[in-house]
């Protein structure tokens, strides 16, 4: 079976042959939502118990009526309200075997219950090394390939957890050099000048004084032949990279707490000492994440005053002066007036004139819904909406040539797009071994081979069947 959300906790029946499982996790902006799930051992069946999604952290079976759980608390403001992020509570059935889809209305007089420190990700590793190895096993974690791009000699960069940049070549079964970190490599970038690129790292969330901080993002340039690190940058918060064709690259601080967030973008100039800053409002990563592949510009989403997720704008920001240029609505559907999410993109110009390809989502408050996660390409830099394509998952990647686009959804499916009209040329679930892998990154590599980070550590380098071409 598969499950909407990662898989917390599960909770055997002490009587009846029924699995408890709870799932979930948080949006990374606002709210904590998963499902308490009953799955039935002997048929298969499976049951979502609440009637609306919460993240459930904890199960335990009390006595065969009783199940205790640990949930997280519903979005963030209930943190300060209960001081943690987590609730306990009991449910009491007769008869668990007869449980319906939805019968849990939440709450169920919740309680504070004071947040565990989760396990160090160095802990957790010499926990499983000490298994394997008293089993015979050699064990390497890979994990999350977030990014990966192709260089014109046909190496292939990664950025994956605990790696800020590693490098393989075409005929290399391992990494030519890797650049390790504590953290995960989120981002990677390569200048004009062929021999440098520049990867931005995360390091998890720290457990400080009862409640979870941000730490500040690194950024490092990287000696593309030697593997070398030629400069360290740390950024004063949690950041992204937004870069355009000419090399020209800024930081956008990405912290969404209202009491350290400043909004500011911070624009990197090797030769300057004070580095010109902008503001452009509070973040967040549903709302104005915008990673534009080859873009003219330095484009950014920015939204209105007090209310920075509504009525969002694509701008560009012109160097050195940071003067910022509203280009077009996010949202090229003013009758339906609907609240878009940002997503990953990149820029071309061919027979139909420039253009900006942007993937998202319409938010609903249900969640997303069948139809509302999209492909668009939008006249750049006035943004008339030449095409859309809809899809029921997520985008994960985009990238793009003068015929096609490639993109990949966190469904486990490449779609292949004509570039001029978006008519569907391809449509594949990714496979290895004949299981289904999820794609996270994605870049091309040449006419008909792509190579795609997945969310379990692989690089795949993929052969695609020759599509008709222009020209």
């Amino acid at each position: 079976m598969t499950t909407r959300w990662p898989a917390n906790a599960l909770a055997f029946h002490p009587t009846l042959p029924l699995l408890a499982i709870g799932t979930g996790a948080y949006d990374g902006g606002w709210s904590y939502n998963g499902e308490l799930l009953l799955l039935d051992l002997t048929t298969g069946a499976t049951v979502s118990l609440l009637a609306d999604p919460r993240e459930v952290r904890q199960l335990t079976w009390q006595d065969p009526e009783t199940l205790a759980l640990v949930l997280a608390v519903p979005c963030d403001e209930d943190e300060e309200r209960f001081g943690t992020t987590s609730l306990a509570c009991t449910i009491r059935r007769d008869d668990w075997s007869r449980a319906t889809a939805g019968m849990l209305r939440m709450p169920y007089g919740e309680e504070p219950y004071m947040d565990e420190c989760r396990t160090g990700p160095a802990a957790a590793a010499a926990a499983i090394e000490r298994l394997c190895s008293a089993r015979g096993l050699a064990w390497t974690p890979r994990r999350a390939v977030w990014a990966v791009q192709a260089l014109p000699d046909g190496r292939i960069l990664a950025a994956l957890e605990g790696i800020a940049l590693e490098c393989w070549t075409p005929t290399s079964e391992s990494p030519a050099w890797q650049v390790p970190i504590d953290g995960t490599g989120c981002q990677v970038t390569t200048l004009p000048d062929g021999r440098t690129a520049v990867a931005l790292t995360q390091t998890p969330p720290a457990f400080h004084g009862g409640r979870w901080t941000s730490e500040p993002s690194v950024v490092v340039e990287v000696d593309l032949n030697e593997g070398t690190v030629r400069n360290t940058r740390q950024a004063a918060s949690p950041a992204i990279v937004v870069s355009r064709a000419d090399g020209r690259w800024a930081l956008r601080n990405t912290e969404h707490d209202t009491a350290t967030m400043t909004g500011e973008v911070t624009f990197i100039d090797p030769g300057d000492a004070q580095p010109t800053t902008v503001h452009l409002g509070r973040y967040d990563l549903f709302n104005h994440y915008f990673d534009i592949r080859y873009a003219p510009d330095l484009l950014f989403l920015q939204g209105v005053g007090s209310k920075p997720w509504r009525d969002k704008w694509v701008v560009a920001v012109d160097v050195p002066r940071g003067r910022i240029r509203r280009l077009f609505p996010l949202e090229w559907d003013a009758s339906r007036g609907g609240h878009l999410f940002g997503g990953c993109g990149a820029y071309l110009s061919d027979r139909a004139g420039p253009a900006l390809l942007h993937t998202g989502a319409v938010h609903d408050g249900a969640g997303l819904l069948t139809g509302n996660a999209f492909v668009a390409r939008r006249a750049y830099p006035t943004g008339e909406l030449q095409w859309v394509f809809t899809a029921d998952h997520q985008a994960t990647a985009l990238d793009a040539d003068g015929d096609f686009v490639y993109v990949t959804f966190n469904s486990g499916e490449l779609v292949i797009l004509r570039a001029v009209d978006g008519a569907v040329q391809v449509r594949q679930q990714l496979q290895v071994n004949g299981y289904r892998v999820i794609p996270l990154s994605l870049a091309r590599v040449g006419a008909n081979r792509l190579v795609v980070g997945t969310l379990d550590g692989r690089v795949l380098d993929c052969s695609i069947a020759a599509l008709p071409r222009s020209g």
